[in-house]
């Protein structure tokens, strides 16, 4: 748990512009990706497309 706190405050800190906070949202979800059994992300993957859905 402590190296994933690590992760978002590494890619999740606000940046300067909105590109920027997109771009550090795209490194954090690779990261995510990479670190994370393949049933964790992909649930979680599967309940923000669901929820942009509805």
């Amino acid at each position: 748990m402590e190296k994933e706190e690590e992760i978002k405050r590494k890619f999740m800190k606000p940046g300067k512009t909105n590109k920027e906070d997109r771009i550090n949202f795209v490194k954090f979800w690779a990261e995510f990706v990479k670190t994370h059994d393949d049933g964790e992300w992909s649930e979680q993957q599967n309940f923000l497309i669901n929820s942009v859905i509805e």
